[in-house]
């Protein structure tokens, strides 16, 4: 309610929201049952329950047996896709080379509410891409997580923002990511490049769009 109520007076908010929980340590994942999808579907933005996977990616470590020890192994891990195509025509990415995304959900758009909303998909995943659904198993291994292997679909949604206008002429707009670590010390947070993001959509957000182009210069 709060915010809609701040949505509703003509500002915007950066949304990190993926559609699916997971614990890595525990290798579980639940589907995210809370009403702000219906905030975001407002918007004419869906997120999946889903986990993207992708091959380019970011890696963890993994224990194996080598001999008579086990040893820490970087293994690429497709769930944690790193997001390297971006919207050319969109100054809210201009110059971002990659995103570092954990545990991101697919976004489609609501096609039904295109007079309504004003879509803009910003961040996909490679062509080389798939999804986990229904059972969800996050073993990073991937001799023993053979869906860890199925790149068989072509880019997905990461990242989209949308704008409405009401009928007093007021625009609301919301950025959404789908990553709820997107922000998080312990996620993606510690990614340099994921901090130019969230200050972009800040300012993207708040109408000053000279530092966007003064700081994608620097990059």
């Amino acid at each position: 309610s709060n915010l809609e109520t701040f949505l509703d007076s003509g500002r915007g908010v950066l949304f990190a929201q993926s559609g699916v929980s997971t614990d890595i340590q525990l290798q579980q994942a639940n589907v995210i049952q809370s009403d702000v999808f219906d905030l975001l579907k407002s918007y004419g933005l869906i997120l999946k329950n889903n986990l993207v996977m992708d091959q380019s990616c970011g890696r963890v470590q993994v224990q194996q047996q080598m001999g008579f020890f086990r040893m820490n192994v970087p293994m690429e891990y497709p769930l944690l896709p790193v997001v390297r195509t971006f919207n050319q025509n969109e100054l809210l990415v201009s110059g971002l080379e990659q995103l570092q995304l954990i545990f991101a959900s697919e976004i489609l758009w609501d096609s039904s509410m295109t007079d309504q909303v004003n879509f803009v998909p910003l961040l996909f995943s490679s062509e080389h891409s798939g999804e986990m659904r229904g059972n969800f198993n996050l073993n990073p291994d991937p001799q023993q997580n053979p869906f860890l292997r199925m790149f068989n679909q072509s880019g997905k949604i990461l990242g989209a923002r949308s704008e409405k206008v009401d009928e007093n002429g007021l625009m609301s707009q919301v950025v959404l990511v789908s990553d709820s670590e997107f922000l998080l010390d312990q996620g993606g947070g510690r990614s340099p490049e994921n901090h130019i993001f969230m200050m972009n959509s800040v300012d993207y957000l708040i109408g000053d769009r000279d530092l966007i182009a003064l700081r994608s210069r620097e990059i």
